[in-house]
């Protein structure tokens, strides 16, 4: 993204399928700007904001702009005249940058393939408004492919050429973790950058005390989890991947974590046995045979069932 404005876009787009970490990344993005909306030296460029588009249909200029006064907790007003609404818009990106000193905002609008051809050309007149303030706005356009049950790629070619030159100039796939190293990197996190319920506590020590004391972390089991992963996947006809969500991925780690490190008396290590128990108890199987497009045979229903249980 910073490559992007510092070539001179007023956007680019991400698209991905649903579980993959999209909403968690954008808040994190948004929360954490300065620490990477920086310039190359090291001080601000920008203030980040984030806002989720939501379905149905919006008829009217007045509907687009009084949802995105209300999804950016401008206004509480949903129906309010169509140049007020933009108005607060541009006066709430002008106060965000002025507080900040810095002149660009950049706003993720989660779910966007939910907007209009026709709501882009809203957003062009934003745009240009903030341009006569000497004023950027830089948009982060994140899609969910399987939205509407197809995919979302590169489909700028539709669009006209002034919508791609403002807002498609570069268009990226998100991705789930992918392999060991991924994986191990993101289990590192909750051993050393995680923490709670307080700042100096990280997340795998406060439910393994005695073991992470001892010197066992969540990444030294990576290798064991990647291998139960693998093998429950062969077990129940799943094509090979070493590709992991986020949605399951998170729930796994803290089911290992809450349900067992914390609950096990004189916890030392996982066992293989306790790291399958929690990819099925969490529903990592079942989101796996959706994002391969493939139907749960009933045959496996009810072992599933029996084992998650």
């Amino acid at each position: 993204m910073v490559t992007n404005i510092s070539q001179g876009h007023h956007g680019c787009s991400a698209y991905g399928g649903g579980g993959l970490g999209k909403s968690t990344a954008q808040q994190y993005l948004t929360d954490n700007a300065s620490r990477w909306l920086i310039g190359p030296d090291k001080q601000p460029i920008g203030v980040a904001a984030r806002m989720l588009m939501p379905s149905g249909t919006r008829r009217s200029d007045r509907a687009f702009w009084g949802v995105m006064n209300y999804r950016l907790n401008v206004s509480t007003a949903l129906r309010v005249e169509p140049t007020l609404a933009q108005d607060r818009m541009r006066n709430f990106i002008r106060t965000r940058c002025g507080q900040a000193r810095v002149r660009r905002m950049v706003l993720f609008i989660d779910n966007a393939q939910r907007i209009t051809d026709g709501e882009f050309q809203y957003l062009e007149d934003l745009d240009a408004q903030l341009a006569d303030d000497r004023l950027s706005l830089f948009l982060v356009l994140v899609r969910q492919s399987d939205a509407e049950g197809v995919d979302i790629g590169d489909d700028w070619l539709d669009r006209p050429s002034h919508t791609v030159r403002r807002w498609f100039m570069d268009t990226m796939p998100f991705q789930p973790l992918m392999g060991l190293r991924e994986i191990a990197h993101a289990l590192s996190r909750y051993d050393k950058s995680v923490t709670w319920p307080t700042p100096d506590m990280s997340f795998t020590r406060y439910f393994a005390r005695e073991a992470f004391d001892r010197g066992w972390t969540l990444a030294s089991e990576a290798g064991l989890i990647v291998a139960e992963m693998k093998a429950l996947r062969k077990a129940y006809q799943l094509p090979e991947s070493e590709a992991w969500p986020m949605a399951t991925f998170t729930l796994v780690v803290h089911y290992l974590l809450s349900e067992v490190a914390a609950r096990q008396e004189g916890f030392k290590a996982l066992t293989a046995e306790q790291v399958r128990n929690a990819l099925l108890a969490t529903g990592y199987l079942r989101l796996e045979f959706v994002r391969a497009r493939i139907r749960l045979p009933d045959s496996l229903r009810q072992p599933l069932d029996q084992d998650a249980a």
